[in-house]
Formats: structure tokens, C-alpha cells, sequence
């Protein structure tokens, strides 16, 4: 079968490697759609800080079981699937309280141990989750990224009747706006500089979008909410200026959500936080009920992930596909990979 390894920075390798074999608790899954996250980009220019070289990528995908393990029940050939990418030790006190998307020795597929840029990939079957036939696999592959928003979302609370701001209309952004409003918020806004994103957003039914370059969040939000100002603002940017002004900007008694993946430190003014007593989450991941929630929230047409998709390559032109991304920041937003 094909398999494309990052072998260091820059560089890919094709390899002509067996097909798994398949154990009694696994399932084999030929791959069909994979798609392209913000941590690969950061593996294919080296900086990723949590992983080494090489590495078989990717850790967004769907596809078609077609072997299942004799000790497997609940899967059948021929089901589509998406897969939970986390391996957990299950044994340290995050994973026995339940937390396993922070387990002390958390590894994830296509980061730190073998991933799905391969025409097939055998998971233990508590890793697959069943997929509806009408959805498409450009549509599974879309459901990790719609489970970060789910579990983000979930971390902030109950949203029913609150005022939330999302900064930051990526894919992610995108995603964990449009899960706010279908989980009860008032008013969603979106904010961003970039014009196609915030039109895209725009298309996915998130109340308000904003372009903010040359204008303070603060008045953003005191033009949107009014006195009542924001709830939750979830950072979906990671950006240090942003973040500055999103603390600057955070109401009393609100929260401020980090979804974003910073790769550098950033200083923090504590005496806002404290004095206002404006409560600080950090996202890592998700649970498996956050999977589930993205699968039924996509089924029902309570968000939309079609529009997300900017561009498909096929497994073999795999090789132009950073380049792409890197000298079209403006108009990308996912680039899915056509496995088979």
C-alpha cells in the first residue's frame, strides 16, 4: 500500500509498505479523505515542539472498514468511520478522572506516532466511530475539527442566553462559532481581518462578523452587546497582540477561552484577570462524547462544514500541498487530501 512519511523538515517520502494486519480488538480502515491541520504545517516546517522525525502525518480522516477483529462488535465491512486520533496510558490521574485528552503521556496519531496519510490504517476499534451513510467523507473528515469546537464549547458551559465573541475565523473559529449558536448563545460574533473568512463565516449563519483591523475589540464588543458586553470570548487566533486585547477587553465575571495553539509564551496582566474575576480556560482536544455531539450536530445540519473546504489534492501530489498552503494564507481555509 502507499504511505507518505515526513522523513525531516520539508521533506516527504513515498513508501510501498504491507497492510496492516489487523488484531482481535482493531479494525482496518482504507482511508479516503484526510485533511490537512494546522499542527502538520508546523510539523512540516519543523517547529512542532512535541513530536520527532519522521512521521507517517495525519489525523483528520474517514474512510471504509474492511477487516474487523474477531474480538470486535458494533463494525461491520463496508461501514464509514471517522477515528478519535488520542492514544492514552488510561492509568494516570487525568485519564482516571476521565481527562484523557490530557494524559500525561497523551500521544496522537500523525504526531507522535503513526498516522492516516496511508491508503490503509488499523485502529483499535474504541478508536472508530460510525459515521452516517449520507455523509460524505469530505464531511468525516471535517468531524475532528468540529470535535475541537464541540469540546471547547462544552468546557465553557451552559451558552444558553450569553453573548460570546470568537476571534479568529479559521477553520477552527469558524467551527466553534457555529457550534455557540447552535448551542443556544444570544449572539455569536466572529471577528477576523481576513475578508474571505469572515464571508465564508458569513455563508455558516454566525450572527455577526466582524473585520477588525484598525479597531479595538473593546469597542467591537460595546458595539455588538452593548453595556452587557461579552460572556465568553474564545481565542481561536493565537495571536499575542489579540490575546492582549481580548484580556484588556474581558468583562467582569466572564470568561476567556484559549482554543488557540501558541507557540511561544505570551506575558499575562494577572491583576485583570483577579481584580475582574475573569475566569482563564485552557482547550486541549476532546472527548469522545465531544466526537459524537460533531457527528450528530453535522447530521442534523446544525452546522455547516462544506464551505470550509478550499481545495482537494490527491495523495500523490502530497508534495505540493504545504507549499500551496504556505503561499495562500489568504484564501485557504482546509485542504483535504483524496486518499484512494
Amino acid at each position: 500500500m502507499l504511505q507518505v512519511k515526513m522523513t525531516e523538515a520539508f521533506k516527504m517520502s513515498f513508501l510501498d509498505t504491507p497492510v496492516p494486519e489487523v488484531g482481535d480488538d482493531e479494525v482496518l480502515i482504507q482511508m479516503k479523505r484526510v485533511g490537512v491541520c494546522g499542527s502538520d504545517i508546523q510539523i512540516y516546517h519543523g517547529k512542532h515542539k512535541y513530536m520527532t522525525f519522521p512521521v507517517v502525518q495525519g489525523h483528520e480522516g474517514a474512510g471504509v472498514v474492511t477487516k474487523v477483529g474477531s474480538k470486535v462488535s458494533g463494525f461491520k465491512e463496508g461501514d464509514k468511520v471517522t477515528i478519535q486520533p488520542q492514544v492514552y496510558c488510561g492509568t494516570c490521574a487525568p485519564c482516571r478522572s476521565g481527562h484523557y485528552n490530557v494524559c500525561k503521556n497523551l500521544k496522537v496519531y500523525g504526531v507522535h506516532t503513526g498516522g492516516m496519510f496511508s491508503e490503509y490504517f488499523a485502529v483499535p476499534a474504541s478508536k472508530a466511530l460510525l459515521l452516517p451513510e449520507n455523509m460524505s467523507f469530505d464531511e468525516g473528515s471535517l468531524v475532528e475539527p468540529a470535535a475541537v469546537a464541540t469540546g471547547a464549547i462544552r468546557r465553557c458551559g451552559n451558552l444558553t442566553g450569553t453573548n460570546v465573541v470568537v476571534l479568529g475565523a479559521g477553520t477552527i473559529g469558524n467551527l466553534v462559532a457555529q457550534v455557540a449558536v447552535a448551542s443556544g448563545a444570544k449572539k455569536v460574533v466572529i471577528t477576523d481581518i481576513n475578508e474571505t473568512r469572515l464571508d465564508i463565516a458569513r455563508t455558516c449563519g454566525i450572527h455577526a462578523c466582524i473585520n477588525t483591523r484598525g479597531r479595538k475589540l473593546k469597542d467591537v464588543i460595546l458595539e455588538q452587546f452593548g453595556d452587557d458586553e461579552a460572556d465568553i470570548i474564545i481565542d481561536c487566533a493565537g495571536v499575542k497582540a489579540i490575546f492582549s486585547e481580548a484580556v484588556a477587553a474581558a468583562r467582569c465575571s466572564s470568561k476567556l477561552v484559549i482554543v488557540a495553539n501558541y507557540k511561544e509564551p505570551v506575558e499575562v496582566e494577572l491583576p485583570l484577570f483577579q481584580r475582574r474575576e475573569v475566569d482563564m480556560l485552557g482547550i486541549m482536544m476532546y472527548l469522545r462524547e465531544d466526537f459524537q455531539r460533531a457527528i450528530d450536530l453535522m447530521t442534523s445540519k446544525a452546522i455547516n462544514t462544506a464551505p470550509l473546504i478550499s481545495d482537494h489534492f490527491g495523495i500523490r501530489q502530497i508534495e505540493e500541498v504545504y507549499p500551496y498552503i504556505d503561499n495562500n494564507p489568504e484564501s485557504v481555509m482546509k485542504v483535504v487530501i483524496d486518499i484512494s
